[in-house]
């Protein structure tokens, strides 16, 4: 992408029964640190002290944007192109669940020239164990993760009978990243969960996408091993923008790339997607690195990059 209990094979971010974190940067040390240079040994950062050096160069890239007449029939009500700071959202400080191996800090959430970068790295700290357990843990890797402020409900939004969640993403290749782009609302799952994009960095040319829903908190009665889906992609997923979406309404939820509807997970099917229609959720934006979404893929962690980025361009909320 919740306190949470791994179940089974756990693929989706069963991360949280809880939005943002109240934790401080104070409880963070970092003892080690591997920074990008440039052929004169030294960063060049920015005003803000940004390594712009080290960010992706975006020059050539292509891909998908959205024209005007692919939501023609939406009313916007949320966008954030990040040309602002990160000011419609909540960070996530702390690690995280599903055995992931990151600290999530707000030092890997890089806000430049209109884009979000969330930034993974290979370096020594410690911290949290997540935001609602501060023992302190020992961890290789450091990444972003930020929760919208405001939450949605499709059932409950006026003069409205289904929301559109979009998001444009550049994603890398790479050993154990697990970029995500969801929602979900406390306490897990009770509101549900809806990942509109999981990616695993080994695999370019497919992504998957998952909902859960239960009554009780931490206990989900979906299974992810039945109602997780591949989204195949023809060609290299990395090598181009892509709009990652998601049609929310009564008795269906529409997973679509591009504006082109991939899978559909119906209440026909599933038995529980009108349970969610009513139900409140916060957009989720981050990079988990390793963890369960990785069993059964060999995953060696000397192999993970020591520098990575999920970039993204914005994100925005319709109704119809």
């Amino acid at each position: 992408m919740k306190k949470m209990f791994l179940i089974l094979f756990c693929v989706g971010f069963l991360l949280n029964s809880c939005g943002g974190s109240d934790s401080s940067d104070d409880s963070t040390s970092i003892t080690d640190d591997t920074i990008d240079t440039d052929d004169n040994g030294g960063s060049t950062p920015d005003d803000d002290g940004v390594d712009v050096d080290s960010l992706p160069d975006l020059t050539r890239i292509t891909g998908y944007e959205q024209p005007a007449e692919d939501v023609v029939d939406w009313t916007l009500v949320f966008e954030d192109q990040f040309d602002n700071g990160l000011t419609s959202w909540t960070i996530w400080e702390g690690g995280a669940f599903n055995e992931e191996l990151q600290h999530y800090q707000e030092d890997n959430l890089i806000v430049e020239d209109g884009y979000l970068y969330i930034r993974g790295k290979r370096e020594s700290v410690t911290g949290d164990t997540t935001p609602f357990d501060s023992t302190q843990k020992s961890f290789n890797f450091t990444s972003g993760r930020i929760e919208s402020s405001a939450s949605y409900s499709a059932g409950n939004t006026e003069d409205a009978t289904k929301l559109r969640f979009s998001a444009r993403i550049l994603l890398q290749e790479g050993d154990g990243l697990w970029p995500a782009f969801w929602s979900y609302g406390d306490p897990w799952p009770t509101q549900g969960e809806i990942d509109v994009l999981e990616f695993r960095g080994n695999n370019s040319s497919t992504y998957v996408t998952n909902f859960f829903f239960g009554t009780t908190a931490n206990t989900p009665i979906t299974d992810p091993v039945q109602t997780t889906f591949d989204v195949p992609v023809e060609g290299n997923i990395t090598e181009n923008w892509h709009v990652f979406e998601m049609i929310w309404s009564e008795n269906t939820l529409e997973i679509l790339l591009d504006n082109v509807v991939v899978h559909t997970f119906t209440e026909e099917e599933w038995g529980v997607i009108d349970d969610i229609y009513t139900k409140s959720e916060r957009l989720v934006l981050n990079m988990a690195i390793g963890g369960v979404f990785f069993n059964g893929q060999d995953l060696v962690e000397a192999n993970i990059p020591d520098l990575s980025y999920t970039t993204v361009d914005w994100v925005r909320v319709y109704k119809q």
